[in-house]
C-alpha cells in the first residue's frame, strides 16, 4: 500500500514538473503586457521603454507598455496583481506600490507582499540630504553641532507628502532628535532653489535633479542615504559613515509578476531583465542620473527587494507618515 501511494505521489510530481517545463518552453506565446503606475514622460516610464525593445528581443514577443497612472500607484499594482499568473504580465513598481502605499492611508485591494514576486530589477537610488550652504556645515556632525547652538528649528523642503523627500527629513529628524520642520513642494524644482537661496534650510532629492546646485556650490551634500557611496560623489559619505546606522532610504524599481507564476517563466524573465538592464543605452542612463544597480538572480532579487521594502515599512512605522486625504 505504501509502495503504491508513493509511486503514485512521483508519479504526480513528475507530471507536474514536466507540464512546467513544457510551459515555460512554449511561454511566451503572445505580447506581454508591461503595467507600470506612471505617466507617459514619467522617469519610471522612460525606464520601461528603455528596457522594452532588448526584453521584445531576448523574448521574440512584443512588449506594450501601459500606463495606469492614479491613486498613488494602487490602480497600476491592482492591475498587476490581479493579472493571469501565466508571465504575460508584468507590472513595475517602486517602493510605494510594492508596500508603502497600504500603509500610508491609502485604499489598496491587493496584498503586496503576497500577491507579487519580484523577478529583476530596474534601477535603484540613493537620496540626498543637502544643506544651503550660507549655513557654514558640511556634513552631519556640523549640522547637529549648529543646530545646538542655535536651539533652532530647521525646514526641510521636498516634493509632497509621503514622497521619498518626505521621509528623508522626517526620518532624519527623528534618529538624530533634531526639530526639523517639513515643508511640501508640488515638485522638488522650487524646493531645491529655495533651499539654495535660504528659504529652507534643507532638501533631500537624488543626484542627477540637484548636480546644478551641488556644481555651483549653493548646496552642500551632508550625507548619501544609502550603503555605499554614489560613484558621482565619491567624497561624500554615507549616512552610517556618520554614526547613523540603517539609515538607508533606498529607492528602488523592480519588474514583479502575479504570485502563482510558473518558477521556470519567473527564470526566464530575470535573465531577460539582467541583460536589457546591462545593455548599453541602458546603464549609460542609469550612471548619468546616479543611479546604481546590481546584477541579481531571481533568487536574490526577491531576497533583497524585501529586505529592502521592510526597511522602508519600519521608516513608515518610524516617522509616522500618512498621505493626507
Amino acid at each position: 500500500m505504501q509502495h503504491t501511494f508513493l509511486s503514485s505521489l512521483l508519479s504526480l510530481l513528475l507530471g507536474l514538473t514536466s507540464t512546467s517545463l513544457a510551459y515555460a518552453q512554449a511561454w511566451p506565446s503572445k505580447p506581454i503586457k508591461l503595467i507600470t503606475s506612471a505617466a507617459p514622460g514619467g522617469v519610471v516610464d522612460i525606464y520601461a521603454r528603455r528596457h522594452a525593445p532588448h526584453l521584445q528581443a531576448e523574448l521574440g514577443q512584443a512588449i506594450m507598455v501601459e500606463n495606469r497612472p492614479g491613486a498613488s500607484g494602487a490602480i497600476a499594482a491592482d492591475a498587476g496583481a490581479k493579472a493571469d499568473p501565466d508571465g504575460h504580465t508584468l507590472f513595475m513598481g517602486s517602493q510605494n506600490e510594492m508596500g508603502l502605499i497600504g500603509q500610508l492611508g491609502v485604499p489598496v485591494r491587493y496584498d503586496a507582499g503576497k500577491d507579487f514576486s519580484a523577478v529583476g530589477l530596474t534601477i535603484a537610488g540613493y537620496p540626498i540630504l543637502m544643506v544651503n550652504a550660507q549655513l557654514g556645515v558640511k556634513n552631519v556632525a556640523e549640522l547637529l553641532a549648529y543646530v545646538k547652538a542655535k536651539n533652532t528649528t530647521l525646514d526641510c523642503g521636498g516634493s509632497g507628502t509621503a514622497t521619498v523627500g518626505h521621509f528623508v527629513c522626517a526620518a532624519f529628524s527623528v534618529r538624530t532628535g533634531t526639530k526639523i520642520q517639513y515643508v511640501p513642494y508640488k515638485a522638488n524644482v522650487p524646493a531645491m532653489t529655495d533651499a539654495a537661496s535660504g528659504q529652507v534650510q534643507l532638501v533631500s532629492a537624488f543626484y542627477s535633479e540637484v548636480a546644478p546646485f551641488i556644481a555651483t556650490g549653493k548646496l552642500i551634500p551632508l550625507g548619501v542615504f544609502g550603503a555605499n557611496r554614489l560613484p558621482l560623489l565619491p567624497n561624500v559619505p554615507t549616512m552610517a559613515e556618520q554614526g547613523l546606522k540603517d539609515l538607508e532610504l533606498q529607492s528602488y524599481t523592480v519588474y514583479a509578476v502575479p504570485t502563482g507564476t510558473p518558477i521556470d517563466v519567473q527564470r526566464r524573465l530575470n535573465a531577460a531583465i539582467l541583460k536589457a538592464a546591462n545593455h548599453p543605452d541602458v546603464m549609460d542612463r542609469v550612471k548619468a542620473v546616479g543611479g546604481v544597480y546590481f546584477d541579481m538572480n531571481l533568487e536574490e532579487t526577491q531576497a533583497w527587494q524585501k529586505r529592502i521594502q521592510s526597511r522602508w515599512n519600519n521608516i513608515v512605522q518610524e516617522t509616522g507618515i500618512k498621505l493626507e486625504k
